[in-house]
């Protein structure tokens, strides 16, 4: 006759028990959650217990992370994209018994919801339903342990509500999809947790056009372009000891317009030896396998490449975190990091993701810069006049301050699929160069108070040169015509001239 062991009973209560605690303190913690605050007590147990949840998937993936071979910060982009595949498969095993709400538990849910609720004023909450409901996400799963489709769109989170929200590790994102959240893997790109309902309001705006969006005007355009200029219509003053560069967004897409402006790109360099690039962002539309890669930025960049030009990318919406590996990129396995050349310091943000960590970093590298020229760069502009985004005034107000107060003389970004060069606000001279590889023809208001010059009639960009206190620029379009130019000084200079 089979024995029964006698822990059996016990365990099975001391299981039930537990099972019926647990169930007790999370119903606590969610009335807790709806009858407190944000900023309660009760709200800080419960961010507690969800910033532990998160260290726990932290821990594990970090365990599984370090068996792997270790991604160079100079990877190609095949070595990016097996590690990619490789890291998302073992965490997915790992995790194959993880459910909806591990993370975001009911408590943390309902907290979330209560500072999203409260953290932004009206116009706030209408600028980020706007940026949510325009956004590229159609077809991104609400399934724990399924990947974010690379082809999707990365929806910029506003910088009031990180700096509000609980604080996740580096590897982590919040990401709105509709009006859902999901919690989402920089790295493996995996949908760690999601929860419903996490922004206020309800209907979505009408989708746009395919040409309000600018996915249909590359054709539109190409009807327009021939062969650049025989003679090249230089404004710069081409100094020798000076710092030569040019500033392009908006580029990966890999279409022949996109190849036509490289071209004249890589003709003017013939008379004006620019030394580096600036991308602002949405480097590579749609997929990031290698391929792409080669479509979208190898082929089309490769004169350039072959005569050692560097580029230095920031990230955009439409960018994975993992392009900060690639070699070509030159961020060194950083979302955002400072570069010198010469007496100028550029300073490329990601301003998808600008969170308490980058704040704290760009405030203490700039106090401690005495470059005679300070230049940001980053994808989404803090002014603009577009039709279709405008201004990011969530960003501006986190990042302005800290340019005025450190004394940053340019702000380079993109994300508007035109150029515009803002009249100057507070001393900071700002710049759109965001028709890099689509165009959206039309989108400057006209008559906008903020506009000194603008062009969305053709795709084009900028050449730049520094030299001592000035800042010369010249912008071109596909045909190789001049459509802006000027000189500007740094702020510097500018105040020691007021003064005298």
């Amino acid at each position: 006759m089979p024995t029964r062991s006698f822990l059996a009973p016990a365990l099975s209560a001391f299981v039930c028990l537990s099972l019926l605690a647990g169930a007790a303190a999370q119903t606590k913690q969610t009335q807790q959650a709806q009858h407190g605050g944000p900023h309660s007590s009760g709200h800080a147990q419960v961010v507690a217990d969800f910033q532990a949840r998160v260290k726990e998937y932290q821990t594990l993936r970090e365990q599984i992370e370090r068996k792997l071979p270790k991604l160079p910060k100079e990877s190609t982009p095949e070595q990016i994209e097996q590690h990619k595949v490789v890291f998302q498969e073992r965490v997915r095993s790992a995790r194959a018994g993880a459910r909806h709400g591990d993370v975001f538990t009911p408590a943390a849910a309902e907290h979330i919801r209560a500072v999203i609720k409260t953290a932004l004023d009206a116009q706030e909450k209408q600028e980020v339903r706007q940026t949510v409901f325009e956004a590229e996400t159609k077809g991104v799963p609400l399934r724990v342990n399924y990947a974010y489709p690379e082809s999707r769109e990365l929806v910029e989170m506003s910088p009031t509500l990180l700096m509000k929200l609980p604080q996740l590790p580096k590897q982590l994102r919040y990401r709105f999809v509709g009006r859902n959240l999901l919690l989402v893997d920089r790295e493996n790109g995996l949908i760690v947790d999601y929860m419903t309902d996490a922004l206020p309001g309800a209907g979505e705006p009408k989708p746009p056009t395919a040409a309000e969006s600018g996915e249909a005007v590359g054709a539109r355009v190409a009807a327009k372009a021939t062969a650049p200029a025989s003679a090249l219509m230089l404004t710069l003053p081409n100094k020798e000891d000076s710092v030569r560069f040019v500033v392009i967004g908006d580029t990966g897409t890999g279409t022949p317009q996109q190849k036509q402006l490289a071209d004249v790109m890589t003709t003017y360099r013939g008379a004006f030896p620019y030394e580096f690039v600036l991308m602002m962002g949405d480097n590579m539309y749609g997929g990031e396998k290698a391929a792409d890669f080669r479509k979208k930025f190898e082929d089309i960049y490769k004169p350039l490449l072959d005569s050692k030009v560097t580029f230095y990318a920031t990230l955009g919406n439409h960018d994975e975190s993992n392009q900060r590996f690639y070699d070509h990129f030159n961020m060194k396995g950083e979302e955002y990091h400072r570069f010198k050349k010469g007496d100028v310091a550029f300073y490329c943000l990601n301003s998808n993701y600008m969170d308490k960590k980058q704040v704290s970093w760009l405030e203490g590298e700039l106090a401690k810069d005495g470059s005679r020229w300070k230049v940001a760069f980053f994808h989404h502009p803090p002014y603009s006049s577009g039709g279709k985004h405008g201004s990011s005034t969530g960003l501006r107000e986190i990042v302005e301050p800290i340019f005025v107060k450190y004394g940053v003389d340019v702000v380079f970004a993109g994300h508007e699929h035109f150029y515009e060069r803002i009249k100057p606000q507070k001393g900071i001279h700002y710049f759109i160069s965001g028709a890099g590889g689509k165009l959206r023809p039309g989108d400057v208001k006209e008559n906008s108070p903020l506009t000194e010059k603008a062009y969305d009639a053709d795709m084009s960009f900028m050449l730049i040169e520094v030299a001592g206190d000035e800042m010369h620029f010249q912008v071109v379009n596909r045909l190789g015509k001049t459509v802006d130019s000027g000189v500007i000084k740094s702020r510097r200079a500018a105040a020691k001239a007021a003064s005298n």
